[in-house]
Formats: C-alpha cells, structure tokens, sequence
C-alpha cells in the first residue's frame, strides 16, 4: 500500500486543467501536474469480477508505479479487460513502457 501522502483524493479525478493521455493494450494513463503528486489504480468490474481480483491488480500495479508517485505529477491507471490474466513481468514490462512514454 501506499503512504498516505503518495495517494490521490477523488478530487483529482475530475477534470480540471490540461491533462495527459496514454494507453497500452491492457492500461490507459492519465497524467495531470499536481503540487503533491501522487498515484491511483482505477479497476472496475468490467476489468475483473471479483473483489479480490480487483485488490491484487491493484496492489500489483502500485507495485510498479511507486518510484514514480512522488514526481510531482498525478498519475492515474486504469486497467483494461485482460490485465487480470496478465504475469506480473508482463504488467511491469508494459506499465514501465508506458510510463517511459512520459518522459519522452
């Protein structure tokens, strides 16, 4: 889990100021400057059925973007059907490519 000051409020997923757009098969990233920054999985149960399924995509994709949580931009996943079935090297190979896109 996230330290508190990592994590974004609901207030930050309405639309407010330019924001940033990139998607990946099984993920769609929304990028916004924000002064705290801070990171958010978003899985609904279209994506995944179960609750416990939900929870452990979660987990796996805060897993990978925590080093980038405190880059004082506000990062929002949301996971598309099939990033269940998805290895975690998988998840992390292409969450890591998407993320690269931001810089670049």
């Amino acid at each position: 889990m996230l330290p508190r000051n990592m994590r974004l409020s609901r207030a930050h997923f309405a639309p407010s100021g330019p924001e940033k757009r990139l998607a990946s098969p099984h993920f769609s990233l929304s990028i916004r400057d924000a002064a705290p920054g801070g990171c958010a999985v978003v899985v609904s149960k279209k994506v995944a059925k179960f609750a416990i399924t939900r929870h452990l995509l979660k987990r796996r994709v805060l897993v990978v973007l925590r080093p980038w949580c405190a880059s004082g931009q506000a990062f929002v996943v949301y996971a598309r059907p099939g990033a269940q079935a998805l290895p975690f090297k998988e998840l992390e190979t292409e969450l890591t490519s998407l993320l690269a896109r931001v810089q670049g």
